[in-house]
């Protein structure tokens, strides 16, 4: 599915520790010293017990990633189907695109990737889209690739758990894009909005497909 131009951007900040000096003495201090504040022993493993640990934080996020991805399992295959814009203003004319697409897992199922093409009177268009599950930041990635933008997208799970709630920010003039893919057996159904940043729509983005049928 093509889509307009946005990029999200993330920040973050850095924290600072200070300690206050230590008193200074006015007389001869004490004869009997401080007490130093004992300090645990740091944990020690062998490269064996490295190893192993490293490996058992592979298997758990190979683990987690696998869980997360079968969200995409429903969208596998090989689509058809037809896409249509509406721009709120009235100026702009709706635009109608005819859309093929297929969705496959690849990296033994790391990555879920849609490559598909778009064709219509004013273009045709190649595109890509790859997504995947990120374990360290808890949300989902995808990365669109077309012929005139390419932009990076972050998804959360849909609360009854079926799809992707898919959105973007463009740092340049604070629009905003948020998308959904639902597949319901042999079909799966597309909802794109664009928000302008003081919050009023743009555009809306329909699309709905089949799945083509395999020839034996």
């Amino acid at each position: 599915m093509k889509l307009t131009s946005r990029i999200a951007l993330t920040c973050f900040t850095a924290l600072l520790l200070g300690a206050a000096p230590s008193p200074l003495w006015a007389e001869e201090p004490p004869t009997e010293p401080a007490a130093e504040e004992s300090a645990e022993p740091s944990e020690k493993l062998s490269p064996k017990e490295l190893e192993e640990r490293f490996r058992q934080q592979q298997e758990a996020e190979k683990a987690m990633v696998a869980k997360m991805m079968k969200v995409f399992t429903a969208l596998e295959g090989a689509w058809t189907g037809q896409e249509s814009l509406r721009y709120e203003e009235d100026r702009l004319p709706e635009k109608t695109w005819k859309d093929e697409w297929e969705g496959k897992f690849t990296m033994g199922g790391r990555y879920f990737e849609m490559a598909g093409q778009t064709k219509g009177e004013d273009m045709t268009s190649a595109y890509k889209w790859v997504c995947t599950y990120d374990v360290a930041q808890q949300r989902y990635r995808a990365w669109y690739f077309g012929d005139n933008s390419q932009n990076e997208y972050l998804g959360s799970l849909s609360q009854d758990g079926r799809h992707v709630i898919w959105s973007v920010e463009s740092p340049l003039n604070g629009s905003k894009t948020r998308f959904t893919m639902v597949a319901e057996g042999n079909r799966v159904k597309c909802h794109v909005t664009d928000t302008l940043a003081d919050g009023s729509l743009f555009s809306t983005q329909s699309s709905e497909y089949s799945r083509k049928r395999v020839e034996l």
